[in-house]
């Protein structure tokens, strides 16, 4: 004949190591999830866009509008199947001198790898002041040179080492 075995001494082992077993699934689940806050609580978010088109003080902003801080690796412009390691106020100052100099009221921000944009900054890549016709002049080139194949990309990471792309003929950016 068999005897049962099971007392009230293995039923209480059994149990705690259930309810250990139980905790350490919890423990776990909850690591990874304050791990996906730590990194989404430091995620930069770069765009590109237009300010004032049509208008006097025309703006090329690029935007921080994450909640952490860019670091930039990589900017070029590939224009008529070159591809040039620069920012865009540099391509267009070394490469299309005679498109840009009837241009006077401009300004610029340049952009290079190792640049950190803090999370919040908008910089105005290209900027006109107070001048009409150098707006005009400005927007036609940037909308003839995007005609023409100009591409723009900036390649940025966050802190915690995830990339993406970024490029003008895009509103969004691309994991990498």
């Amino acid at each position: 004949m068999s005897q049962k075995t099971w007392n009230s001494d293995k039923i209480v082992s059994i149990s705690a190591i259930l309810i250990s077993l139980l905790t350490l699934c919890v423990s776990l689940y909850q690591t990874a999830m304050i791990r996906k806050q730590q990194r989404l609580s430091v995620l930069p978010y770069l765009s590109l866009g237009n300010y004032n088109t049509g208008g006097p003080n025309y703006k090329l902003i690029l935007s921080n509008n994450g909640i952490g801080p860019a670091f930039i690796e990589s900017v070029e412009v590939e224009y008529q199947n070159k591809t040039y390691p620069c920012d865009l106020p540099v391509f267009l100052g070394k490469h299309l001198k005679d498109s840009v100099k009837n241009i006077k009221k401009m300004s610029h921000s340049n952009i290079y790898p190792g640049r950190m944009i803090p999370a919040g900054t908008t910089l105005p890549l290209l900027a006109i002041h107070n001048s009409q016709k150098d707006a005009n002049k400005l927007v036609l080139l940037l909308r003839r040179l995007k005609e023409q194949g100009m591409q723009f990309r900036i390649v940025y990471r966050s802190v915690y080492e995830e990339r993406w792309r970024l490029s003008l003929e895009s509103t969004i950016h691309e994991a990498l």
